[in-house]
């Protein structure tokens, strides 16, 4: 039965490795110059909070930082393959680790116990702590309940909580071909979750933003509108 079991996957692995690159080929032929580069941005939304958090003398929290690149990062990548399921999943992890990293700055006990895996906080908790931080200036309320039902939408695909968050019932899994509707669900998800991640950290900043340096200062307020640049204005 090992010799067969293994014999059929050294038959398989070629033939999945076939199916995801000929799904990476027909997403970059289809994903436009627009999205494509409002997609990538994203990804070193990450990277230059690293390098603003060194520039403020907050080395000790690159785990999570890197961590939350690799969230993004495996996002999107996930979707040029079309798994969109493990890609919103990857979503949901880069708002707990974000909202983590906002807490740990302040709680340098709850943060070395957190990393010996002796320390867990609720996201209703983290929220209520977030939502009253003196760092924000303005009602951060709504954009809280905004990154909430994110958090829930994005839970839904890790619990299966219906059909319609499974891969399965994707129509580009049902033809193993690239789905321009399946694609814009996970692209529309993929740019608030960044948008409402990164204003939060602008808003939460705002003190110290001019201790960014420029290029990552005006990658990062870029994203922003312009109704939204006045908030971290001082």
């Amino acid at each position: 039965m090992r010799k067969a079991i293994l014999e059929k996957a050294k038959a398989d692995i070629p033939l999945y490795f076939n199916d995801f690159k000929e799904f990476w080929d027909e997403s970059i032929v289809n994903i436009n110059d627009n999205d494509l580069h409002e997609i990538y941005r994203a990804t070193v939304v990450p990277k230059n909070y690293k390098i603003a958090f060194h520039n403020l003398g907050l080395t000790e929290y690159d785990l999570l930082i890197d961590e939350i690149f690799e969230d993004v990062n495996s996002s999107f990548f996930l979707s040029l393959i079309g798994l969109y399921r493990s890609a919103h999943m990857h979503l949901r992890s880069s708002i707990e680790l974000t909202l983590q990293l906002i807490y740990f700055i302040h709680h340098p006990i709850e943060f070395n116990q957190w990393k010996n895996g002796e320390f867990v906080l609720k996201h209703d908790k983290i929220m209520e702590y977030i939502n009253k931080h003196p760092n924000f200036e303005s009602d951060i309320s709504p954009l809280l309940t905004r990154i909430t039902q994110n958090w829930k939408k994005f839970s839904k695909h890790i619990h299966g909580e219906s059909p319609i968050f499974f891969q399965c019932e994707l129509d580009s899994r049902k033809t193993n071909s690239f789905k321009i509707r399946d694609f814009n669900i996970w692209k529309t998800n993929y740019t608030k979750n960044i948008y409402s991640l990164n204003k939060l950290l602008l808003l939460f900043f705002k003190a110290d933003l001019s201790r960014f340096p420029t290029k990552s200062f005006d990658l990062l307020t870029e994203l922003l509108s312009e109704e939204d640049k006045v908030l971290i204005e001082h």
